[in-house]
């Protein structure tokens, strides 16, 4: 209520004027006091957005100009001035009558999602983002930001009326960041931003390196038809994991003459129970991590040597050899004692203590046997 004691209120007036205001206009509020004898200080301006501001003036008629920049700038807005009285003492007036400045809301928020739903790939791996508007028939320019910064050098961007798609064809480090987006309509001959979408975070990762190759025995020499075990330990386990095993860089199918595989988190087991002829080789292994639907390969381990000795077949030949020659020596001996048995039982007739058996004849000796 307007009282008696306060100056009278001034008049007010919009321009443009317009049902509803863009996000972007520019609006000017006039102000005009009466004619009095008082002396004029300024001018006050109010809006219900919260906001007041004070123009110092000494004169009758000010306008105030701004640019809407957001929905609460709009509201309800009046005006009021201030002069010095006869008491000389500053003295507000009433206040002006209200008008109304609908502002038109920015356009709704667009949908960001990217194709790898953890926000996790490999390096080297595709970014494709997709931008989703409301349905609408105004015309449209989208955009893409990164820690708030609108992307310029896009690698690709398709773009239609309620969709937009940005692609990164091989990520990098510098990727990981947070991601939103954002379009524009046309309205007046004036492009107006929507609110930014929800944002989307994204963490780059190097590709995993390259695993770890054990073998048993250890030596990595092992005969034939004997145990042979091989290991693979990727150092990390951050998804889900696929392990590969080579011989001479072509990779051992499953169940290999008989061989079993067992995989548990980040190690791989291939074992074989009986060690095939001919697999001396050089051996690695290598594993795929699952990301975002598609498998990634590591490097390959480093290779390790392994020997298979071959069981050999003349081991039986030589140890009957052996046998035999032993049996033949044996034989030698024996009849060797034999022999000298049978000399045991020869006398030498004649034959005297210091005698010399050469000046003996031959015919005096004799076989008792």
């Amino acid at each position: 209520p307007s009282s008696p004691d306060l100056p009278p209120p001034p008049n007010i007036t919009v321009t443009p004027e317009k049902m509803e205001y863009l996000i972007g206009d520019t609006v000017s509020i006039r102000c005009v006091a009466p004619w009095s004898k008082e002396k004029m200080q300024g001018f006050q301006f109010l809006g219900t957005g919260g906001w007041a501001v004070d123009v110092r003036t000494t004169k009758r008629t000010y306008t105030y100009r701004f640019t809407i920049t957001r929905p609460k700038d709009g509201g309800w807005h009046a005006c009021t001035y201030t002069v010095i009285n006869q008491f000389r003492r500053l003295v507000r007036s009433q206040e002006s009558k209200s008008i109304v400045i609908n502002v038109k809301d920015h356009p709704p928020q667009p949908t960001l999602t990217l194709e790898s739903s953890n926000g996790v790939v490999i390096e080297g791996q595709p970014l494709i983002f997709l931008c989703t508007a409301p349905t609408g028939v105004t015309e449209r320019r989208f955009h893409f930001y990164k820690e708030n910064i609108e992307i310029i050098n896009r690698t690709e961007v398709t773009s239609e009326n309620t969709q937009a798609q940005f692609q990164v064809v091989e990520s990098g480090w510098d990727h990981t960041g947070n991601f939103t987006c954002g379009y524009e309509e046309k309205m007046e001959e004036r492009w107006i931003p929507s609110y930014p979408s929800q944002t989307v975070e994204v963490f780059v990762k190097e590709v995993a390196p390259a695993p770890h190759l054990g073998v048993e025995p250890p030596s990595g020499v092992v005969s034939e038809d004997y145990p042979f075990r091989l290991t693979c330990t990727a150092f990390r386990d951050d998804f889900r994991l696929r392990f590969h095993f080579y011989r001479n860089g072509v990779e051992i199918p499953p169940g290999h003459v008989g061989s079993k595989i067992r995989n548990i988190g980040n190690f791989s087991e291939l074992f074989f129970p009986q060690s095939p002829k001919k697999f001396s080789g050089k051996f690695s292994c290598g594993l795929e991590e699952e990301v975002g639907g598609t498998w990634v390969s590591s490097p390959q381990s480093e290779t390790v040597d392994v020997i298979v000795k071959v069981r050999s077949h003349f081991i039986p030949l030589v140890a009957g050899i052996a046998v035999g020659v032993a049996a033949l020596l044996l034989g030698l001996l024996l009849a060797i004692c034999l022999c000298r048995r049978r000399r045991a039982g020869v006398h030498w007739k004649g034959l005297h203590n210091k005698d010399d058996p050469s000046s003996f004849p031959m015919a005096i000796v004799t076989n008792d046997s």
